[in-house]
This record gives C-alpha cells, structure tokens and sequence, in this order.
C-alpha cells in the first residue's frame, strides 16, 4: 500500500486532504521573525487576503524543513511505500528538501521506502497530480506506477490564470517595475500559464474581466471534457461562482472545485487571481 504525502502548495482543502487519505506537510508564511504561521493550518487564506493590503513588507514563504518531512513520513502510519510529490524544484526549494529527507530517512529505516517525485507544478496544477496519485494509491499501484501515471498526466496539466494587478508579483521580484507599470499605463491583462516547472504568459488582453473570459476560452478550446476542474480564486469567491456557471454551460459533466489560492503563490498574486486547473485532450 501506498501513501501519499505533499506540501501545502497543493492548496488542496483540508476537506479535500482527509478525503483522499492525504497528509499534507506545511509551508511557513512569514510576516515578520515574530509572527510565523504554518499555511492553512494557523491561517487560512481568507486571513491571509484581509491582512495582506495592510502589510508595509510583503511576507515571505519557507517550504517545510527536513524535519517536517521526517515527521511526514514518520506519521503516515502503516503501509509499504510513501510517493512525497512535492511543488516545482524551478521555484522552490522543497524537491531538494524532499529528497534530502528522503536520504536520511532511508539511512535510519529501511521501511516504508519512499520516492520523492517533482510535479513540475504549484498551486492546484500541482493539486491536479497530488489528487490522482492519492486514487491510483487506493487502487493499489505501487509507488513506480503511480509515477509512470503522473509523468503522462503532468503533460497534460492545464493551468491558465489571470490576475486583477502584477502588483504584488513585481513586489515578490516576479516581473520588473517597467513592465507593471505599462500594464498598468495601458490597462491590459496577462494571460498566464505554469508549465514545465514555471509561470509563462501567452497573451495579454485589455481589462481583467476580459482576461477572465480568455481564461474560459483556454477551457473550451484545451479541456478533456467531463474531468476534474479546479477553479481557483484569490479571494474572488463571487466571480469564482459566475465562471463555475459558465464552465457548467460549456461542459455539463466537468466535475469543479472552487479553491482559495493558498499563501504560498497568493504572496505574488495578491488579490483577485482567478484562474482554472484542468486535464487537456
């Protein structure tokens, strides 16, 4: 049997976590050496979105520690394998740290052997793989056909987003002053994708809601119709709502999850991301 682990970056609820057996290690948002939570676990993103418009230094995130992977693995109880999928080593530290704890856990027991595998995704990108590996685990594959499975699935990962400002993004060091403030100036809207291990645009439209309904075209156009959606939000749950209606109409079988967009990505996007996860053709 196998278990499956993962990081909050996932931002897969804590619902959704207990449903598939899941056992998340948490993210650190960081507002200051004194104030340190652990994410969705101490503050949850509706806390973090009020706060963070008042917050004069943009917090920072910390990917769980080696420790906090040893007392992952440790806790998952009895089973013959753990699958650790972690957030994209491109991004994030949390790989390396994954297989540094994989290391040594492997040198102080030889049971249950664990594999560390990269998504090569955050957010629910990543959610999408985490998700999968934890019904193939039920199904009983073994730890290497549960990879074999994510690395044709992880071609297939749709995630296009759009966001209301790059505020926050050039403020994280995500994209240059320059840039944001031309946007701005013009008042046009990336279109964004997370692919291959990184954030990438493809287009820029004129106004936000306009760059919210390209994202639903992106839908209609690339989506494997009937599956898994995760529509996602950055405290935009009523917009969230209005798009489930429009994906319903589009693609009456398709199975949709309304998520926050956790800290670990919100730090970047701030308020009024929105954006869809879901499988192609």
């Amino acid at each position: 049997m196998v278990k499956i682990v993962a990081n909050s970056a996932c931002d897969l609820s804590r619902e959704l976590a207990e449903q598939y057996g899941l056992t998340i290690v948490p993210d650190m948002v960081v507002f200051s050496p004194e104030e340190q939570y652990r994410n969705a676990l101490d503050l949850e993103p509706e806390q973090f979105y009020r706060r963070l418009p008042s917050c004069r230094k943009l917090p920072t995130t910390a990917h769980p520690n080696l420790d906090q992977y040893m007392q992952a693995f440790a806790s998952v109880g009895n089973c013959e394998e753990i699958l650790c999928i972690a957030p994209t080593g491109k991004m994030s530290g949390g790989y390396s740290t994954a297989c540094a704890a994989r290391e040594l856990w492997m040198e102080q027991s030889q049971t249950p052997q664990v594999t560390v595998y990269d998504s090569q995704q955050i957010s629910f990108g990543m959610g999408i793989l985490v998700q999968e590996a934890c019904r193939l685990a039920r199904e009983g594959l073994c730890a290497g056909e549960i990879v074999n499975r994510l690395e044709v699935l992880r071609r297939k990962a749709g995630v296009y987003f759009a966001m209301e400002s790059l505020e926050y993004a050039q403020k994280g060091g995500r994209v240059g002053a320059i840039r944001v403030l031309a946007a701005d100036l013009l008042k046009v809207k990336p279109i964004l994708t997370f692919r291959d291990g990184l954030v990438r645009d493809i287009g820029i439209v004129r106004g936000y809601r306009n760059a919210v309904q390209r994202v639903v075209s992106l839908y209609k156009e690339k989506a494997r119709f009937g599956g898994e959606v995760f529509l996602f939000h950055a405290d935009r749950e009523s917009l969230a709502q209005v798009v489930r209606q429009q994906l319903l109409a589009i693609d009456p079988e398709a199975k949709i999850h309304i998520g926050w967009v956790g800290a670990v990505i919100g730090v970047y996007t701030g308020t009024g991301c929105l954006g869809m996860a879901f499988t192609e053709k």
